[in-house]
């Protein structure tokens, strides 16, 4: 019998995150909230004029808290020109963060850059990054954006 240690390393390493993975998916909502995962309501993003949103896919935030650590959730997308680092939306008073939050988040597909910094100051501002003259954003999707908060 032949005992490959990588297949069984990965084994041994797999079982934990396994059974976490499977606790926190059966679980009820109150008995998650019990063990410390907590997801607010969507909050739609205010977008800045020349910004618009695809039907059916506006652009929201939520906090997710997991174990008392935060964390940005989002999701939607934006139709925009970004010729520059532009802010593109605000974020609502209640979810302003404590410092500088960055991400990436995909964009249209140009001169091989397809992802921009997606970026909130302590102010709500949210500013998308990695636009020029030459290269602009012409869409922003937010589905894949999750970082941590605070």
């Amino acid at each position: 019998m032949s005992h490959n240690r990588r297949r069984i390393l990965g084994a041994a390493l797999a079982l934990p995150a396994a059974l976490t993975a499977a606790d926190v998916l059966s679980a009820t909502p109150a008995v998650a909230a019990a063990g410390g995962i907590e997801a607010q309501p969507w909050t739609d993003l205010v977008l800045e004029p020349g910004v618009t949103a695809p039907a059916g896919a506006v652009p929201q935030v939520r906090l997710i808290t997991i174990a008392g650590t935060a964390f940005l959730q989002a999701r939607g997308s934006v139709a925009c020109n970004l010729a520059a680092d532009q802010k593109i939306a605000t974020l609502p008073a209640a979810l302003r963060p404590t410092g500088l939050v960055r991400a990436t988040a995909p964009r249209n597909n140009s001169q091989g850059i397809n992802a921009c910094r997606f970026e909130v100051n302590t102010s709500g501002s949210l500013t998308i990054y990695g636009g020029n003259s030459g290269n602009p954003i012409t869409w922003v999707q937010f589905d894949s954006v999750q970082t941590v908060w605070h």
